[in-house]
């Protein structure tokens, strides 16, 4: 019975993986817990990852930064880049539903906000499920 217990102890620990959804609607609704610019995150992340992850992961965040790239290939998961270190930086991967709208506002060279839930740092920090905050 005992390891019976601990068997389904560790299933349950191992299905609550650390990821966030592709697309998660409630960002349109979810109040931004704290506003900053690409560069200030950036910082953060690559400062003290774990700290970051603790203060941002998961949570609806606004960022803002001078774009360096737009992906709108449809057939690709379209993106808002600001590339803060080199071509590093923060990729925010938008909203399917507002992605149209987003990236005709987006231009390449010219300061933009999104809001989005952070999904940590990789190559770039990882935002998901952006939209343009009202």
């Amino acid at each position: 019975m005992r390891r019976a217990s601990a068997l389904a102890c560790l299933l349950l620990t191992a299905a609550c993986a650390r990821t966030l959804p592709d697309q998660d609607r409630r960002i349109t609704v979810t109040p931004a817990v704290a506003k900053l610019p690409a560069e200030d995150l950036w910082k953060e992340y690559r400062d003290d990852k774990a700290a970051a992850d603790k203060k941002y992961w998961g949570k609806a965040i606004e960022v803002s930064g001078k774009v360096t790239s737009v992906v709108s290939d449809p057939s690709a998961p379209r993106a808002i880049k600001f590339a803060v270190s080199g071509e590093a930086g923060i990729q925010a991967l938008l909203l399917d539903d507002e992605a149209a709208d987003v990236i005709k506002a987006a231009e390449i060279g010219r300061h933009f906000r999104v809001k989005c839930f952070c999904a940590g740092l990789q190559t770039d920090v990882i935002l998901r499920s952006c939209v343009q905050p009202k």
